[in-house]
Order: C-alpha cells, then structure tokens, then sequence
C-alpha cells in the first residue's frame, strides 16, 4: 500500500541507509508538498519519497527502496506514486537528481543539462561523484491534448 504523509524526517533513516547524500541534520527539501511510503503487510516501510516544488517546478526527492526489498517493482510504484501526485496538482514537466539515470530513463525521464534545472545540486562538490555516483539531472514531461 502506498500512502501520501507528511512525517519526512521518519524516512531520512531509509534515505541515508540506500546511500542518497543526505545527513539526518539536514532540513527537509526546499518546498516539500508531500511525501509517500510503501508498506508492505505488516505495516513496514519498504520504500519511500518525496514531491517538492522549487521556482515553480514540480521535482521528484529522496526515492529510496529497503536493500532486502529491491528488484520488486516498489522504485517504480514510489515514482510513479509522485508523478500522479505532481500531475493531479498540475506539472507540466517533473524533474530530479538521479543516482541511477538508467533507472528513470526507462520511467521516460531524460537527461538534460544541469544549468537548466530549477534547483542547485551538490553533486560537483560531492566527492561520490564520478567516484561510483554518476548522477544526472533528469526531467519528464507530462503531454496533454
């Protein structure tokens, strides 16, 4: 089951677990909307994910499986879980920083250069970066007709 919440700071521990750059002290993302968890039966979280909006775009933040979990479609449904999210509130495109492009590229996200992004990244500071991290800035667009 997937839930919308807002209690982000539960997640930091599941983010910082699956290697995502983030610190336990760091502040939530810069325009958080919303949140969202996969539990599983038991009531366990085995994913989880954020939506923000920054300068006026919709990005995708935080998307992190359980390591045992992996390989079950619940990156997928967490992606998609926010992308219905952003679409319903209106986003003609979503953007993020991925650590696993081919992931989002199989999703339709492409990659697109950095300076077009509607938010800073660390990732040329980061020293994971092209150390083992070869992260992208990514965007999809939503169509309408």
């Amino acid at each position: 089951m997937i839930r919308k919440t807002m209690d982000y700071f539960s997640m930091v521990d599941l983010f910082v677990r699956s290697g995502l750059e983030i610190s336990p002290e760091d502040p939530a993302p810069e325009g958080m909307i919303t949140c969202f968890e996969l539990l599983d039966e038991s009531g366990l979280r085995q994913a989880a994910g954020g939506l923000c909006k920054v300068n006026g775009e919709y990005v995708l933040r935080h998307v992190a499986v359980e390591e045992a979990q992996r390989g079950r479609g619940y990156g997928k449904q967490m992606v998609a879980a926010v992308m219905e999210e952003a679409e319903r509130l209106g986003a003609k495109r979503i953007w993020l920083t991925g650590k696993v492009p081919g992931f989002y590229e199989k999703l339709g996200f492409r990659v697109v250069s950095r300076e077009i992004a509607p938010f800073q990244t660390k990732c040329g500071k980061c020293p994971q970066y092209h150390n083992g991290c070869e992260s992208e800035v990514m965007v999809y667009e939503f169509y309408t007709i």
